[in-house]
């Protein structure tokens, strides 16, 4: 056939409409989970942050001292000798559509040591701050003791800190104890007071659910870590820091399934296109034109499976969901094309389904993969056209192609 002839042979098997269904089913669902996705940055995320946590900065404590017996407001910052905080983290994710947050239950545990250098007494104003709203902090689980007797839970007119006065004798000491549990999302920051240096300062971070951790913008990464097996240890020891400097971590976070829907989506028109070649390659070897609303359904449910797998995923897990969708639509057009074609093998419709929408979505959540996946799907295609042109009864049926003109 010369090359104006084979052009409107694909035209007659429809492909224009069939790929244009295809492109507006799989690109319209991409437009909307890309417009969620920047939904779940702004609105969605304020939502979860209310009802959930939001990402946790918690400053430490900060002390101030004045002569026993002169003008209390005339206070001056005194540095802790020591502070040792542990922190134990577990992961508790936050499913909102086809958006994970890394949502995590903590308990903070402090102990702080303060020493008067003073040739005199002094009365010091302990004050260590509570950001109740934007941690969801349990109060009834807040405990704080000093020189191991239990305090009053002083929050202040605001209920934002924790406030603790007394006197501190010459050469005395001080040691402060809090605990309390919460709960956040995304990140634990712990930053040291902007006013002083630090000494002796120790901060351990335990997390369980997740090990794939990171570090938050201008912080002070760990002095050692381990990971490993869904838990991660991170420790920050250091016998004198600057003032102001911040520890911590952003907390194990889940495939962005949202982004990976997105991907398969934008990616399925090529899929797609490979699949009404599948089609038309089938009429040929049959002998059969398709009929333009044979060709279309089948389209709309090669386009479909997106659609249905953005949504499910919606309510399922994301995997769980990627299986159902692959084999329930795969079951659905594979046994459409068979009633269209009936002579044809069954296996080989299985496998046409498998080579144009199970292998390039596994590619797309299997990102360290993807490269060798279409690689080796593409050298599976070749292998098979190289075996298949060198076949006597292909090559005769390839020379007595039909034209345009054949009908069913």
């Amino acid at each position: 056939m010369e090359l104006t002839t084979r052009l409107r042979w694909l035209w007659n098997q429809h492909w224009g409409g069939g790929l244009f269904i295809i492109t507006f089913a799989v690109w319209v669902i991409a437009g909307q989970v890309s417009s969620r996705t920047d939904f779940a940055s702004t609105e969605l995320a304020q939502d979860v942050e209310s009802r959930w946590g939001a990402p946790v900065e918690q400053a430490a404590p900060s002390l101030r001292a004045v002569q026993s017996g002169t003008v209390f407001t005339e206070l001056a910052p005194l540095s802790l000798s020591s502070q040792h905080v542990a922190v134990d983290a577990t992961m508790n994710y936050r499913k909102r559509g086809l958006a994970y947050f890394s949502g995590f239950d903590f308990t903070f545990d402090g102990t702080y040591l303060a020493e008067n250098p003073e040739p005199h007494d002094i009365d010091v104003a302990f004050v260590f701050p509570i950001e109740v709203d934007k941690s969801q902090v349990l109060l009834s689980e807040l405990a704080f003791t000093v020189d191991g007797a239990p305090s009053s839970l002083d929050l202040g007119e605001k209920g934002d800190r924790l406030v603790w006065t007394g006197r501190m004798p010459v050469g005395g000491k001080a040691e402060f104890h809090i605990r309390y549990r919460a709960r956040g999302l995304e990140s634990f920051v712990y930053r040291l007071d902007p006013a002083l240096q630090a000494r002796n300062v120790t901060l351990n971070i335990d997390v369980k659910g997740g090990d794939n951790i990171d570090y938050p913008a201008y912080v002070l990464a760990a002095s050692a870590r381990t990971s490993g097996e869904g838990r991660a240890s991170l420790e920050w020891k250091y016998p004198s820091l600057e003032s102001g400097v911040a520890m911590g971590v952003i907390l194990p976070s889940v495939k962005k399934y949202d982004e990976l829907m997105a991907t398969m989506a934008f990616r399925a028109v090529v899929p797609g296109g490979v699949f009404l070649l599948g089609l038309s390659l089938l009429s040929l070897r049959h002998r059969r034109k398709l009929l333009i609303w044979e060709t279309y359904v089948a389209a709309a449910a090669f386009g479909f499976t997106s659609v249905l797998l953005a949504y499910l995923g919606a309510f399922l897990h994301f995997l769980a969901a990627w299986g159902v969708t692959m084999v329930g639509m795969g079951a659905a057009v594979v046994l459409y094309v068979w009633r269209l074609f009936p002579q044809e093998r069954l296996h080989w419709l299985v496998g046409a389904w498998v080579a144009t929408q199970v292998l390039p979505t596994l590619a797309v959540l299997l990102p360290g993969y993807t490269g060798l996946l279409y690689t080796l799907e593409i050298l599976a295609g070749l292998l098979a056209v190289m075996t298949l042109v060198t076949r006597k009864e292909v090559r005769a049926f390839l020379s007595d192609a039909p034209t345009p003109e054949v009908t069913s």
